[in-house]
């Protein structure tokens, strides 16, 4: 798993446990939707510097702000 896919993994992981420990269904499928999300936007080529550097000379990135936004916009859309 790539670093950017396992931060977001641990931070993903950690609210699906907190929804299991508090039985909260609704928290439990935010958790999995942000992260199924986070990975798409990274294979679709949405990554930061050190990502794209791993892929190769010719990958584009974005700043991490950028990233961010572009993993908002795209969880909005899952969440629509």
């Amino acid at each position: 798993m790539r670093r950017c896919d396992a931060d977001s993994a641990a931070w993903t992981r950690g609210l699906a446990h907190r929804a299991k420990l508090d039985g909260n269904d609704r928290l439990d499928r935010f958790a999995h939707t942000l992260e199924k999300v986070c990975v798409d936007t990274v294979e679709a080529g949405y990554m930061t510097k050190d990502l794209a550097l791993l892929v190769g000379p010719d990958q584009t990135w974005l700043t991490t702000e950028g990233y961010l936004d572009k993993v908002d916009e795209n969880l909005k859309k899952a969440l629509a």
